[in-house]
């Protein structure tokens, strides 16, 4: 009798091991330029909450899978998911990235970039009357809609680490204005000089590395529809989004 309980344990505690090692493996990116809302982090530094914690959980959660978020550099993502360094990163825009072989998900979101200003510009073709106009720019980050401005010399682009350092330039007044997302900006504070031009939509997706097979791309993408079409990625939007702190001071970023 005692050996068959014994063995019965054994078979059980093999079962639980080889369950938990069979677990499948999800990689994401993220990187320190991710401010509030995106993310948010610990003393040292590791994703706590956030727009694309809850999201990237949510996929991983359905699949059934352990996820492992990986800090990679901004410059260094399109690489990274290339190499199958990392499995998807999911703050993309397919406008960012240069190869044609990544996979791609339905969109997330949108969350258009502004351009926030202190001279009452309001319109993109308010630009072109500008002269070398200092314009706040993020490291990695790609501006389609600026690029015949800044060819013209109407912009001068000054380039930072995070929408969150331009802003602490713009405040000491270093910079004209700088860009930033708009779902982003709802953490700042706002002044009655701040005037704003939206410009685009900026569609967020998930980019995949190549190396997915067809089949694993296919149903993370029929998660992220499921997790649309539930209303749980608004769920997400709304919890880090409340209209209560658009440009709120409350919630704004220090300035030194």
């Amino acid at each position: 009798m005692r050996c068959c309980v014994f063995l019965f344990m054994l078979t059980l505690c093999l079962m639980l091991s080889f369950s938990v090692a069979a677990q499948q493996v999800l990689r994401t990116s993220y990187y320190m330029q991710n401010i509030a809302p995106q993310l948010f982090f610990d003393a040292d530094g590791r994703p706590t909450s956030g727009i694309l914690f809850d999201i990237t959980h949510a996929i991983a959660d359905k699949l059934d899978a352990k996820l492992e978020m990986l800090p990679i550099p901004r410059k260094r993502v399109e690489q990274s998911l290339i190499r199958n360094i990392v499995d998807m990163h999911c703050v993309a825009n397919k406008k960012w990235y240069k190869r044609g072989d990544l996979h791609w998900s339905s969109v997330l979101y949108s969350t258009p970039d502004i351009l926030i200003n202190n001279i009452g510009m309001t319109d993109i073709s308010d630009l072109a009357k500008q002269k070398k106009l200092k314009i706040g720019t993020s490291l990695g980050y790609i501006y389609p809609e600026l690029v015949t401005f800044i060819q013209n010399g109407n912009i001068l682009p000054v380039t930072s680490l995070s929408p969150g350092d331009s802003y602490k330039m713009y405040r000491k007044n270093r910079i004209a204005g700088f860009v930033i997302p708009e779902i982003e900006a709802s953490y700042l504070a706002k002044e009655p000089s701040d005037a704003v031009i939206s410009l685009n939509e900026n569609e967020i997706r998930c980019a995949f590395s190549p190396s997915m097979k067809r089949k694993q791309v296919k149903k993370i993408n029929n998660i992220i529809l499921d997790l649309k079409s539930s209303g749980q990625i608004d769920m997400i939007l709304s919890k880090y989004n409340s209209t209560r702190r658009i440009l709120a001071h409350d919630d704004a970023i220090a300035v030194e």
